[in-house]
């Protein structure tokens, strides 16, 4: 297998160990991927309305409707009046969703490092270094 291909490769073996790292600690915060999802696309874009989230995760507006039912129900996000269009809310998250993305990201950051566990402290440095020149 060419140089390229097998990088490549690893990415993808990659990206999926940690979307089932994500998946397996998720269900003890009873909490759907996409919600969390959601949740941290609205604590990154504060203030952002129903179909900004549709439009990212590209669901219907009834399927926004109800992932944003949910998370109100649960309380951790509410709905503000939009201060210009009468039609539109505004979405913030709230201070049990704040706390709930970070307990989530800590037991998802925990899971993580377990794949880092056969590199030693130089090994660890050098791959932080290559991955910082990603272009991300």
């Amino acid at each position: 297998m060419d140089q390229d291909l097998l990088i490549t490769y690893k990415f993808r073996e990659i990206k999926n160990a940690l979307s089932s790292y994500l998946t397996q600690v998720l269900p003890h915060f009873h909490i759907s991927p996409i919600m969390m999802y959601a949740l941290e696309f609205l604590r990154k874009h504060p203030d952002c309305i129903a179909v900004d989230i549709a439009n990212e995760f590209g669901l219907t507006r009834g399927a926004i409707t109800q992932l944003l039912d949910k998370l109100e129900e649960q309380e951790l996000v509410i709905r503000k009046p939009h201060p210009t269009s009468r039609r539109s809310l505004l979405l913030q998250v709230t201070d049990k969703g704040n706390k709930l993305i970070n307990d989530i990201l800590e037991a998802y950051n925990n899971k993580i490092e377990q794949l880092f566990t056969p590199y030693n402290e130089d090994e660890l440095a050098q791959l932080k270094k290559l991955l910082e020149k990603l272009p991300l």
